[in-house]
């Protein structure tokens, strides 16, 4: 590991993390077919700056979730918003400790890769579809955790597939951006912490810096990236992307 590829992997994490195009898969592919890959801890770090930047991004809407919910102020809209959060939260829990086996092999399969890039290119396209201007309630953010779960899978985009459910059941954009983003944090979150006990960091050299610097300024980019997409009806766009890649993908899968 030296400060070009610190550089190279923080770039990539940051934009992947984020985009509806699947860092994941794009994870795989760096390994598969370039030769680039990096130390557990060092991917750990990385994802630490991912999630600081959607930390900073949305300062303030985590602290009008902590205030209340420490206070229980159960009639509050904070409140209301976190107990919506671990609703969607659930499935990804179970996903992870229950089909843990099946994720993984997957990782292993470029033809996982490809169909994951077309799922998700099928699904931004089907966002344009229908626009509402409902709020996200119980049944919904269940939805979307399901959708979010099935994001585990290589080359499914987490963004993607969770603000392209929101839409396609009626929530108003806005609304299907912040819910999408805040919905990541717990997800995040809790996979990191359970990396960093199986493999704990215990040296940090100066690339570890600067990878997690570079993840947190580009991922943070990135959001804002989402965000206008999202709010100009132009999320749908990103469809393009996924698409090209999983049909290459899975031509270089079956040459």
């Amino acid at each position: 590991m030296d400060l070009v590829h610190a550089v190279i992997l923080g770039i990539v994490q940051g934009i992947t993390e984020w985009l509806p195009i699947s860092s994941s898969g794009h994870l795989v592919l760096l390994q598969e077919t370039m030769g680039v890959s990096a130390p557990l801890s060092f991917d750990l770090v990385l994802h630490l700056g991912t999630l600081v930047a959607v930390c900073a991004y949305f300062r303030k809407e985590l602290l009008g979730i902590a205030r209340p919910l420490l206070a229980m102020e159960t009639k509050s809209e904070g409140f209301r918003t976190a107990v919506l959060i671990a609703i969607g939260t659930v499935p990804a829990f179970l996903a992870g400790y229950l089909l843990s086996d099946l994720f993984e092999s997957l990782f292993q399969s470029l033809f996982a890769v490809g169909i994951g890039f077309l799922i998700t290119a099928a699904f931004l396209a089907l966002s344009k579809v229908r626009r509402g201007k409902r709020g996200v309630d119980g049944a919904r953010a269940l939805l979307i955790g399901v959708f979010q779960a099935a994001a585990i899978a290589p080359g499914v985009s987490r963004s993607g597939m969770t603000i392209s459910s929101a839409l396609m059941s009626g929530v108003e954009k806005g609304s299907a951006f912040r819910f999408s983003f805040l919905l990541s944090i717990p997800v995040i979150l809790g996979a990191f912490v359970f990396e960093l006990l199986g493999s704990p960091i215990e040296s940090l050299g100066f690339e570890y810096l600067v990878g997690f610097l570079v993840s947190s300024l580009v991922g943070y980019a990135s959001i804002g990236v989402v965000k206008r997409t999202v709010l100009s009806d132009r999320f749908y766009l990103f469809s393009l992307y996924c698409a090209a890649l999983g049909i290459a993908v899975l031509a270089y899968a079956l040459a």
